[in-house]
């Protein structure tokens, strides 16, 4: 996926995807009549090329295609903001704010501000704006319901660029026996906010699982905090860097599950698949008689995958059983590799097939994130980029 400022032959198109997503996205918060009002037949009710060429239009093209498009104003101000409707929760919008927020942040601008439609508000929300009031608006006779959301930059701005540090994203989670996970939490809460540390970490009778971002310093002292309980003492974790924090907060989760899976039995701190080294991967993929399978979510497929992976076309991850159960169940002595962001999926995937009597099961130990790490890209088999759940897209 491109993300580039607006051209002006990308006029019409632009305003095609407007009008259909209007038409066939926001329709499912807004009444015909509005839609209508909103997006006319005629879809050249604004000079787009005009329009576009005043703002910061940032456009997201696949394949030549243009996919969304966004808009920023210099006084923070962001104006349209669509994605196409075939291409809805495949991350186009995250990238498209991505880099309306780093304009943003180059120009100095201290404060971002949106009138978000029903349908986008939990979109800004999730990326750290705030309700300020929810108001009418009246276009072409109709009366709309939106949301007028802001978020301060005035935090990075601060940072003097010369002596500012890197934000340590470390990711991890490890299946063990924590009977006491409830009380756990609190305790976790409060460390992590003494440490400044932002992210989500879920905690579960089965385990643990965490993105975490902070200061080296931060970082590094929950995870000694952490291993400092023998059954944590290994729990292994990954790390990158960016120069913006990519959380917008600190959650601590108790969950029934790790991942949702929906199958009562499952302990992967007993009984999991063959881990495979990232540096062994290649040789196992390219084995023809190895069936590969990329364990995450349709969405997530679609960013990138490795060269001949099978997509069980998942919406969720809980699915997995069902699709063992009708594409693979007649053949259990077919050799599974299987893979997905971090390892943990495949875990629990894992140690599912096994029980259902699989004989050969293999998955990448640290997955994805881990072989783009360690493998040449000159040797990579992977194609396309990687989604992560933090507003960050990994790139080969």
């Amino acid at each position: 996926m491109l993300i580039r400022l607006f051209q002006k032959q990308d006029s019409d198109r632009i305003a095609q995807l407007f009008h259909d997503t209007v038409r066939e996205v926001n329709i499912r918060d807004y009444s015909p009549e509005q839609v209508k009002a909103w997006a006319p037949e005629n879809i050249d009710f604004i000079d787009w090329s005009e329009s576009c060429t005043k703002k910061f239009t940032y456009v997201a093209e696949e394949e030549s295609e243009i996919i969304g498009f966004g808009q920023l104003e210099a006084n923070g101000h962001i104006d349209c903001f669509f994605c196409h409707k075939d291409y809805q929760r495949c991350g186009v919008g995250t990238r498209l704010y991505r880099a309306i927020e780093a304009k943003a942040l180059e120009l100095r601008i201290e404060r971002l501000f949106v009138e978000a439609s029903i349908t986008a508000r939990a979109f800004f929300k999730n990326r750290g704006f705030t309700i300020i009031k929810e108001q009418q608006a009246t276009f072409r006779g109709e009366n709309f319901t939106n949301f007028v959301m802001e978020k301060s930059l005035k935090k990075y701005l601060a940072q003097n660029p010369e002596k500012s540090e890197s934000c340590v994203v470390a990711t991890f989670y490890h299946f063990v026996n924590l009977a006491d996970y409830k009380s756990m939490r609190p305790t976790i809460i409060d460390f992590c906010n003494s440490h400044d540390l932002k992210g989500i970490i879920l905690l579960a009778e089965e385990g643990i699982n965490a993105t975490i971002a902070g200061t080296r310093a931060g970082v590094d002292a929950l995870l000694s905090y952490l291993r400092a309980d023998p059954r944590l003492q290994n729990l292994e974790h990954k790390e990158s860097y960016c120069d913006v924090m990519p959380c917008q907060k600190l959650r601590v989760r108790l969950k029934k599950e790790l991942v949702k899976f929906g199958v009562s039995g499952i302990d992967p701190s007993k009984e999991v698949g063959v881990y495979v080294e990232p540096k062994d991967w290649n040789a196992l993929i390219a084995d023809p008689d190895v069936l590969v399978i990329d364990t995450r979510n349709v969405y997530e497929v679609e960013f990138g995958t490795f060269q001949g992976a099978i997509d069980p076309n998942l919406d969720f991850f809980y699915e997995f059983p069902k699709y063992v159960e009708a594409q693979l169940s007649a053949n259990k002595q077919q050799k599974i590799a299987m893979f997905c962001t971090g390892g943990i999926r495949c875990e629990k995937a894992s140690a599912y097939m096994l029980a259902q009597g699989f004989d050969e099961v293999y998955h990448l130990k640290g997955g994805i994130l881990k072989y783009l790490a360690e493998v040449p890209p000159e040797e990579s088999l992977w194609q396309g980029e990687c989604f992560l759940f933090d507003d960050r897209i990994v790139t080969t």
